[in-house]
């Protein structure tokens, strides 16, 4: 235990995060974290907004638990599927796994201790779901103590379930693909098998949930009062069931049975997961750093192809490209992330038949031309979310690491190195909106003006992210980093420019459901206004960004 202790503290401190002791880098910590939460006020604001809205509808009919049903379901599912992705590099594609291996450490205490590190980080993914929930149901249903004892537990212990049950996954995954050779393309092939099962576990579980209900059943039990809808969806993940009752009855006894009974399925969880990784982990970790190498004689033909001359700026988006899609944490976390959103769009319609004849009847609503003013700013906000979540702007210039230097040297300006970062991040995010209305016209049969008006409208949200994104990490580059999980996971920059997308996106919604003004004209202002925007940006980046950019010291 005292080895698993020692090797938290030491990743903690590894991390320049607050526990460092560089008071510099301190003081940097505790900005950066000012900076997240003004950049996520807005959001908060609207999330807020939006529970209390359903807390006092829900009320009225004696169900209002039934927001922490839907709420604590969808912060398992949540950490579930974006930890397989974290876990998966903290435990295995992290440089220090080199260093850790040759010590005299079990496999329990390297998995134990990263695994300490990534619940630490699932925390602030979990408060901004569960905190908002926990605070306002308490104060508006005037809770006792017991409530807030029971909500500090859960809070603490909620993500350690769908935590394990992702680094298990990564566990049997990696210990079947990290052979041979071309192990990078076995790394990613393991994350891309691990987030086929998780969507897949995520389906399967969610018709075991909601099997064996029809429409009566549901209206019987709405008709009851009391919070008897809170066990209708609480079967996705083992746990959620009693973690919802025992928050929601809290001041009885039903609410300390199911306390206990969650606490106990989430002990039996972890130890399954450090059992597995006790036997497992070694085998699928040793010798996944190594790499191999292919030497071949070039002739003159071949010399001229791979030296032929290309614009600066071609050549730097070709760069940048490549290397997100070779480099597997980079291609998990930056390239992966532009499909996953039309891959969530599609999950309600495998796990719910009805979903899909429903969606159907939209067709003709959305055909009306009265319709596109809405549609072309949900397609702006689409752009704005879709290019901030891919991370690959925001974390452009960290990626650069100690080979910044590099940038420093080569004949090309700094305006054109910065623009070219930025037209990588801007064509994975269309290729994202492309992928999105793939699956809209799977869908549903749209006419292609409609299509191109999604399309064309994305654009100015897309730039607008991407521009936001490089200005972030040019003014905050994180260097410092001895692997590539702490330049893209691990870097404060992503996390801000996806709180300012996320929030932009939900103003414009709710500006757009509650103002009283013609959708067209309004879509047409945000579409300018936001081109304005981008120039604007734009002028930044090739003035402001490349001062910033050439004070940077490696």
């Amino acid at each position: 235990m005292s080895k698993y202790i020692i090797l938290t503290k030491a990743l903690l401190k590894n991390g320049n995060g607050l526990l460092n002791d560089d008071k510099k880098k301190k003081i940097k910590a505790i900005a950066i974290a000012a900076a997240i939460i003004a950049a996520c006020i807005p959001t908060i604001i609207a999330f807020i907004y939006f529970i209390e809205s359903a807390y006092d509808m829900l009320y009225k009919i004696n169900q209002q638990g039934l927001i922490f049903t839907v709420g604590i379901n969808f912060t398992f599912i949540f950490i579930f599927f974006f930890a397989i992705f974290y876990s998966l590099n903290v435990m295995y594609f992290s440089k220090d796994i080199e260093n850790l291996l040759p010590l005299p450490l079990k496999p329990w205490h390297i998995i134990a201790s990263k695994f300490t590190i990534t619940l630490l980080y699932e925390y602030l993914t979990e408060a901004a779901i569960l905190l908002p929930l926990f605070i306002i149901y308490g104060l508006k249903g005037h809770m006792g103590a017991i409530y807030y004892v029971y909500s500090v537990i859960l809070f603490l212990t909620i993500p350690i379930i769908p935590l394990s049950m992702a680094s298990i996954l990564n566990i049997l995954i990696m210990r079947f693909t990290n052979m041979g050779n071309h192990k990078d393309l076995l790394k990613i092939i393991g994350g891309i098998l691990a987030m086929v099962l998780a969507i897949v576990f995520n389906m399967k579980m969610q018709k075991l949930g909601t099997s064996g209900m029809n429409q009566q059943q549901i209206l019987n039990m709405l008709s009851e009062g009391n919070n008897s809808l809170v066990g209708i969806s609480s079967k996705v993940f083992p746990g959620v069931s009693e973690a919802v009752k025992a928050i929601v009855f809290s001041g009885s006894f039903v609410g300390l049975k199911n306390i206990i009974l969650f606490l106990i399925i989430t002990l039996c969880t972890l130890f399954i997961f450090l059992i597995a990784g006790e036997k497992l982990y070694f085998k699928g970790v040793i010798g996944i750093s190594e790499a191999p190498s292919a030497r071949r004689k070039l002739n003159n033909k071949d010399l001229q192809k791979v030296s032929r001359k290309s614009s600066p700026i071609k050549s730097l988006v070709g760069k940048e490209l490549k290397i997100l899609f070779r480099t597997p944490i980079y291609f998990m976390n930056c390239i992966i992330m532009n499909f996953l959103w039309p891959v969530f769009l599609l999950i309600p319609f495998f796990t719910e038949p009805e979903v899909f004849k429903n969606f159907k009847r939209l067709v003709p609503v959305i055909n009306d031309t009265k319709w596109i003013g809405i549609i072309i700013i949900i397609s702006l906000a689409a752009g704005i979310f879709i290019t901030s979540s891919n991370l690959i702007t925001s974390t452009a210039i960290s990626r650069e690491g100690s080979n910044l230097f590099v940038s420093k040297y080569i004949a090309v300006g700094y305006d054109v190195q910065l623009i070219a970062k930025v037209l990588s991040g801007a064509i994975m995010g269309m290729v994202g909106i492309l992928a999105m209305l793939l699956v809209i016209l799977f869908l549903m049969k749209l006419p292609l003006y409609m299509i191109l008006i999604v399309f064309v409208s994305s654009i100015p949200g897309i730039l607008f992210s991407a521009m936001l994104g490089i200005i972030i990490d040019v003014a905050f580059p994180k260097l410092n980093w001895d692997n590539e999980v702490k330049a893209v996971k691990q870097n404060f920059n992503g996390f801000i420019a996806i709180m300012v997308g996320i929030g932009v996106s939900v103003l414009m919604a709710i500006a757009a459901i509650n103002l009283n003004f013609d959708k067209f004209v309004m879509s047409i202002i945000a579409i300018l206004l936001f081109l304005i925007i981008d120039c604007i940006l734009y002028k930044i980046i090739v003035t402001k960004g490349v001062s910033l950019f050439r004070n940077i010291e490696v």
